[in-house]
């Protein structure tokens, strides 16, 4: 034989010696081969444009829920601070203007006010909005800087786009346990 067709049959047996684990390890539904010498395939368009319209799902979902959050923590707080304020300036007051010259009347309204405090309060710490609206603002921020990371790639594999799937399931769900799909032996 001659020189140059042994270099063509061995360029041959290792393109499709290379090829054929990517095959297998797709048809077994795998997008990652086991065998160190895989070629890298270019993720199509569709689908990071799939993953990138998913991100900026996640990312106005966790905006907004940041933004309701600190929103209803800081009316909490706040009015529950005016509302104490409120009621112990109105227990030492007597304003004829509101009627409050009346001692059972004054008493109502500086309890009622007492007690709302209280509830606000209480409804901020039972329902632990601070901490929500921390960890919407945490996961806020880890999904703008993923798209960021995304939106500068510029030949995307398959391989890096599901480990870009795999840092969203972490963000989403911290306690996510990756499973690596079994390969199969047919």
């Amino acid at each position: 034989m001659k020189p140059t067709n042994l270099i063509l049959i061995w360029f041959a047996m290792c393109l499709f010696g290379i090829a054929a684990p990517a095959q297998n390890d797709a048809a077994a539904g795998s997008s990652q081969s086991t065998t160190p010498s895989t070629i890298n395939i270019a993720a199509p368009d569709e689908q990071k444009m799939t993953f990138a319209e998913n991100l900026t799902k996640y990312h106005e979902g966790y905006r907004s829920a940041q933004w309701r959050y600190s929103w209803a923590y800081h009316f909490c707080v706040y009015v529950a601070a005016l509302l104490g304020a409120l009621a112990a300036w109105l227990s030492k007051v007597h304003v004829k203007l509101l009627g409050m010259d009346d001692p059972a009347r004054r008493d109502n309204w500086t309890a009622s006010m007492a007690a709302g405090s209280a509830l606000l309060i209480a409804i901020s710490t039972a329902g632990n909005l601070a901490d929500s609206w921390q960890e919407n603002k945490r996961r806020r921020y880890a999904v703008e800087s993923l798209k960021t990371q995304l939106a500068v790639e510029q030949n995307l594999t398959v391989d890096e786009l599901e480990a870009y799937g795999k840092r969203l399931a972490l963000i989403i769900d911290p306690n996510t346990e990756l499973v690596v799909p079994a390969k199969s032996t047919e």
